[in-house]
This record gives C-alpha cells, structure tokens and sequence, in this order.
C-alpha cells in the first residue's frame, strides 16, 4: 500500500479514506488537534469491517487517543467481534473517557452478551460512566429485571425526582453512589437521603458533614434535622472534615529553602518579589565569598521565617 506524504497541520484524511489506508488513519487518531482525531474515526467507521484487525490493535495502543478513536469508530462499524473486547475496555481501560465511550459504543452494536457489563456499570463510581452504560441500555431497549436496577438507573440519568420517589427502598443504593467523585452527585444525593430519613440513610449525614466540598457539607447541614443529627451537634461534626487549605509543613519549608515562595503559596502577592530579592542578595554574595557560605548566613534566618510561616499557615482558614 503506497504511504502518503501529508503536513502535520492539515492531513487528506478524505484521500486517506479513498484509498483505504487504515494504518495512516490509526495514526491520525492520536494527532494533537482533536477535529483531526475526530475526523480520522470517523473515516474508519465508514471502511466498515475490513478496519476491525487494525483497529483491535489500537485498542492496545499506549496512547489512549488512539484508543478513544478506535472505540469511537468502532461505534460506527457496529461490528460483533469487536463487543468482548469493547466490554474488556470498558472495564479496565485507565482513562475515564475511553471506558465512557466503549460503553456508548457497545449501546451502539447493541448485542445482549454486553448487557450484564453495562447493568454493572450503573454501579460504578463515575456519573459518566453510569451515564455512558444507562445510554447504551436505552438504546437496546433494556428494561430493568427488579426495582433495584431501576433505582440504579434513575441514578445514573440523575432523575432525582424520580428517585426520591421510591423512599426508603432507594436509601442502599443512593448509599453506594454516594462514593461518587463528583461534589454535586454527592450534594444531590445527601440532600435525597435527608429527606428520606430512614436508619440507614442517617449515616450519611455525618459522612457528607466532614466532606471536602463545601457545598456537600452545607447540603449536610440542611439535611440533619432530618438524619437525627442535633444541631448542636453540627460544629464538632463540621470541625472534623479534613482541611483543604494550604499545607502549613510545605509552606514552611518552601520559605526556609527559598525565601518569599513559601508566602506566594499562602497567596501573597509580595512573596515572589521578596524570594527575587533574596535570591538577587544570595547571588551578590556568593560572588563575594564563594557558593556556600551566602547559604550558612541565611539559613538560621530562613528557618526563623519557616517557624514564622508554619503558624501563620495554620491560622489559615479553609473554606467552611
């Protein structure tokens, strides 16, 4: 097959795809500009399966660009040998965004033997990938086997009003989403549970009290009356979040090891002038004296500032 010479900004994918040149396709998959990406799966898509050979290998590539295109086209191809190895990926892919896109892609081909993948996935920790597998499943017209799988893909279609309908039946599966990354499925979900109100759902009260997003913590707080959790209670609960603010340890030491970065980590403008300055004094000196001695004179005085620092670190309030 004769390779083409194209420029790196403006490739003939339309050339490309006239003369069937699968492998200069695949590569194109991981070009820097994403229409180019976008442009080269969809040209394999249309080459229908003589592309699938090819294109299994790129679902091995380490560039996962070229994966996510290759999942991409296959979507277009809709190809039956391409469904256990599209199920591998959305399985075990690492990056976020390909496993979505298997998911779609196998709602795409639409063969049952996917179907008990992508239930599983209406579990998974990730809104986009619940998503991705709730999509996939509507397009192959899957209808729910009990009320629990349906509460998982209202979830996962965030129909929260449709949730907070099932009450006290939704509570362990709400539970379970509720590990989720994203601050505002978590915000969502707390504020279901405190309306629920059952012995389960009030453990997620104190949990959502000493989250890291505030906005979670605040829908916490307006939940707990009905959690059973006492107002008087919300302060101490509050105060046992994990901190978020700037490390006190690494503001210290950034100031005793370069003076004035340790202060434009804490957010203060005048630190970076203040460490060209100290840096500007060092230089001068090590002129004068030699590479080290500079540093002796100014440690004592730079770990003085480091102490300084830390405290002044830790008086530091994070956000409430």
């Amino acid at each position: 097959m004769t390779l083409l010479r194209f420029s790196a900004a403006s490739p003939d994918i339309d050339r490309l795809q006239q003369m069937g040149d699968i492998p200069a396709m695949i590569r194109l998959l991981g070009d820097k500009d994403p229409t180019i990406q976008w442009h080269a799966a969809e040209a394999l898509g249309t080459l229908g399966s003589r592309a699938t050979p090819l294109l299994l290998e790129a679902l091995h590539s380490a560039n996962s660009t070229i994966r996510l295109g290759a999942v991409e086209a296959f979507g277009t191809i809709r190809d039956i040998p391409s469904v256990d190895p599209l199920i591998r990926v959305m399985v075990q892919d690492p990056v976020l965004e390909v496993r979505w896109a298997a998911a779609l892609a196998l709602g795409e081909i639409g063969s049952p033997d996917a179907i008990p993948s992508l239930v599983r996935l209406l579990r998974a920790d990730s809104r986009y990938l619940r998503y991705g597998a709730a999509q996939a499943l509507l397009k192959m017209d899957w209808l729910p086997e009990n009320e629990t799988d349906r509460i998982y893909q209202l979830i996962a279609i965030e129909d929260w009003d449709s949730v907070r309908n099932y009450g006290a039946e939704a509570t362990l599966p709400l539970m379970e989403i509720f590990l989720d990354k994203d601050p505002s499925t978590r915000s969502a979900i707390v504020s279901i549970l405190g309306e629920i109100g059952d012995t389960h759902s009030k453990t997620a009260c104190p949990t959502a009290l000493r989250d890291r997003d505030p906005t979670v913590r605040w829908k916490a707080v307006l939940a707990s009356m009905h959690c059973g959790v006492a107002s008087n209670q919300l302060p101490l609960m509050l105060a046992g979040r994990e901190r978020t603010g700037p490390n006190p340890l690494a503001a210290a030491l950034l100031n005793f090891l370069f003076l004035g970065i340790g202060y434009n980590y804490l957010g203060r403008w005048w630190g970076f002038p203040v460490f060209m300055a100290y840096m500007s004094v060092i230089v001068l000196a090590q002129l004068a004296t030699g590479p080290f001695v500079p540093y002796l004179i100014a440690y004592p005085f730079t770990a003085i500032i480091a102490v300084h620092t830390y405290y002044l670190a830790r008086r530091m309030p994070d956000s409430a």
